[in-house]
C-alpha cells in the first residue's frame, strides 16, 4: 500500500525546507498516522501586541470538503481561536485564506512551500486585526479585495484574494519609525 503524501519525504522535505531555515526551532511538527501538523510559536504580526501561535494541519483524508483540491493543497490553519473575523470557516474556526475555486495561481498550493503559507497567514492575521480595529462587524474595513461570498450549497466563508507581496526578512515585518 502506498503511504499517504504526508509520510513521504519527497513531499514534506521541500514543503518545510524554507520555513525551517526561516523560523528554526519555533517551527515544530507532529506526525500521526493520518495527519501532519506544523505548529509555529510566536509569529510576529503587525499591530498585534503579542506574537501569535499558528497550527497548520494536513490530512490524508480531510474531515472537511477540499472543493476539488488535492488534500495537500487545502490544509486547515488555525490561529487566535475564537477571534472575531469575517474570514474564517463557521464550522471549525479555521482561517479562510483563499477562495477555494480560484485557479492555482491565485491560491496557495503545497508546491509553493510552508513559508509562503505562513506569510499568507501573517497577512491574514494583520487584515483581521485591522478589520476589528476599524469596526469589525459594524463596518470594519478589510484592506484587500474580497473574493465572491461562499460557494453555492456550502458554508464556505468569504476570503480575501491573495495579492503579491514581499516576504519580510527575519521573524516578521516591522513598522517604520
Amino acid at each position: 500500500m502506498l503511504a499517504w503524501y504526508g509520510a513521504q519525504p519527497i513531499w514534506w522535505a521541500p514543503l518545510e525546507r524554507d520555513a525551517r531555515q526561516h523560523f528554526g526551532d519555533a517551527l515544530r511538527h507532529t506526525y500521526r498516522r493520518d495527519s501532519l501538523t506544523y505548529e509555529l510559536t510566536g509569529l510576529d504580526v503587525i499591530g498585534e501586541p503579542d506574537p501569535v501561535d499558528v497550527r497548520i494541519r494536513f490530512y490524508e483524508d480531510p474531515p472537511y470538503s477540499t472543493y476539488g483540491q488535492k488534500p495537500e493543497d487545502f490544509p486547515r490553519v488555525r490561529a487566535r481561536p475564537g477571534a472575531l473575523s469575517k474570514h474564517r470557516y463557521s464550522f471549525d474556526d479555521a482561517l479562510c485564506l483563499w477562495y477555494p475555486l480560484d485557479p492555482a495561481e491565485q491560491r496557495w498550493t503545497s508546491s509553493k512551500g510552508l513559508l509562503d503559507l505562513i506569510e499568507i497567514v501573517r497577512t491574514h492575521l494583520f487584515l483581521e486585526h485591522y478589520w476589528r480595529l476599524t469596526g469589525g462587524e459594524q463596518g470594519g474595513h478589510w484592506l484587500m479585495e474580497d473574493a465572491p461570498h461562499g460557494i453555492p450549497g456550502s458554508d464556505v466563508c468569504r476570503s480575501s484574494r491573495r495579492h503579491k507581496r514581499r516576504t519580510a526578512a527575519g521573524r516578521g515585518p516591522r513598522p517604520l519609525g
